[in-house]
């Protein structure tokens, strides 16, 4: 059987080629389509318009949406009465956190400054960017998200540099805190 295969399939391919040789060729020598010929290249004018844009588009404000005053009802402190009212602490830089109890949203431990990007010293872009983000019960920076910017080019600096801050674990309970930073950028002559 195998030498059969052997034998007979070399004329059969080559028998099979030929016929799809002389297809291809009676397709080539078809005939003649009347086709109208091509007009020649100078008759055509082609004008450019340059699109007219912004030069710097106005940027959206998003809004927030309120938020529901929640009742939180903290633990009791030690020593305090118990009808004694419960005041969170607040200090000359933290804000209470809607909602009461005495998480407080203080400066940051670990703070960095943001580089300069190059792409926005090229093009001469100066001007704010406001982040939010939240604050884990840990002290450690999640869910940055971009607010506000004057230019895209100053995003990615922003972003990783929020990621890097360093907040005080938060205090009387295991709550994330939310907070907002604004960084200016200008350029020194």
């Amino acid at each position: 059987m195998g030498f059969l295969r052997w034998t007979a399939s070399p004329p059969m391919a080559a028998l099979v080629t030929a016929g799809l040789f002389i297809m291809m060729a009676a397709l080539i020598r078809g005939p003649e389509l009347n086709l109208p010929k091509p007009k020649p290249y100078e008759d055509v004018v082609v004008t450019f318009k340059p699109e007219l844009l912004e030069p710097h588009p106005t940027p959206i404000k998003p809004t927030l949406p309120a938020l529901p005053p929640t009742e939180i009802n903290p633990p009791p402190r030690d020593g305090a009465p118990e009808g004694v009212p419960f005041e969170p602490p607040t200090g000359p830089v933290g804000e209470t956190v809607p909602g009461g109890g005495d998480l407080v949203i203080s400066p940051p431990l670990i703070k960095h400054s943001p580089q300069y990007p190059q792409s926005c010293s090229a093009k001469g872009v100066e001007g704010v960017v406001i982040v939010q983000f939240d604050v884990t019960p840990e002290g450690n920076v999640i869910n940055p998200q971009i607010i506000e910017t004057v230019d895209r080019c100053f995003n990615r600096t922003v972003l990783a540099t929020i990621s890097k801050w360093k907040y005080p674990p938060a205090r009387g309970g295991a709550m994330r805190r939310s907070n907002v930073e604004t960084f200016h950028f200008q350029l020194v002559d």
